[in-house]
């Protein structure tokens, strides 16, 4: 059965071309490409011949090119996907499609490499477990910061991209919005300029100061305010629970360290309590 293949290209450094990506690259046909001049530069500077090759640029608003591709499988000729640098589907427009072709009942198979998600949060030095990546920042700065808001009740190392003419606008927004966060700004990953910088929210004033706002960056922050303040909460509840002991106090303290419904908890403590009298 013919496959969509996705194909992640180096986020940078040209050596980080997989052998299995390369192979790809030199015997595929139909590639389906976020730009398609760019596509052709990186096919010449890894000496791959372009002939014989047809290359569409893909958008997931262009229907059209989404019929073609399913169009394609049907025949039985597998179809390339690929975005001008990392994985086609982190913040590129991949996934409309690779839904559209797992409903048709076609294959999707992945040809890895480097992706600046997993490389920024490598040199962050911040906790990896948990992470979550949540694409590029909001252009409007009310929306950012309500975007920092909602990371800071989730426990883990939050990772955005941002745009370089906001990047320095965004920082300062999280530093005053998450003032005990741990900061790293990675930019230009894998190539000759390479940065990285590592913070605590408290010192960005004098950090910015050396960040140029040039080139393609990511955006990590770390607080555990979320782990101090369910720790806080426990305590207390537990320490309700001694003074007087209760099926309601009981069922929020269950409710915390369960995450349960509280409801729920407390009417299985008194149908437990009714069953055992």
């Amino acid at each position: 059965m013919a496959k969509l293949i996705l194909i992640t290209l180096p986020i940078g450094n040209m050596e980080d071309l997989s052998a299995r990506v390369r192979k790809a690259l030199s015997g595929g046909e139909h590639f389906f490409v976020e730009d398609t001049r760019v596509f052709k530069d990186r096919l010449k500077r890894a000496d791959i011949v372009l002939e014989a090759k047809s290359l569409f640029a893909f958008h997931d608003q262009d229907r059209s090119k989404l019929n073609l591709v399913l169009d394609l499988l049907g025949k039985g000729e597998d179809v390339y996907l690929a975005s001008d640098a990392g994985s086609p589907l982190i913040s590129d427009p991949a996934f409309p499609l690779v839904k559209e072709v797992i409903q048709k009942g076609f294959e999707i198979e992945t040809l890895p490499g480097p992706n600046s998600v997993v490389t920024a949060l490598e040199l962050s030095g911040l906790p990896p477990h948990p992470f979550h990546f949540h694409g590029f920042l909001p252009k409007e700065k009310e929306k950012r910061k309500t975007s920092f808001e909602d990371c800071s009740r989730i426990n883990g190392t939050h990772i955005f991209f941002e745009s370089p003419h906001r990047v320095l606008d965004s920082a300062h927004i999280l530093s005053e919005t998450i003032p005990s966060a741990d900061i790293c700004l990675a930019k230009e990953l894998t190539k000759t300029y390479q940065t990285v910088h590592r913070f605590k929210a408290k010192e960005w004033e004098a950090v910015k100061e050396e960040v140029v706002a040039k080139g393609e960056f990511v955006l990590l922050f770390y607080s555990d305010t979320v782990a101090k303040t369910s720790s806080i909460k426990i305590k207390k509840l537990a320490e309700e629970v001694l003074q007087k002991p209760n099926n309601k106090k009981l069922s929020k303290l269950l409710s915390e360290l369960l995450d349960r419904n509280a409801k729920e908890l407390y009417q299985t403590l008194g149908q437990n309590s009714k069953n055992s009298d």
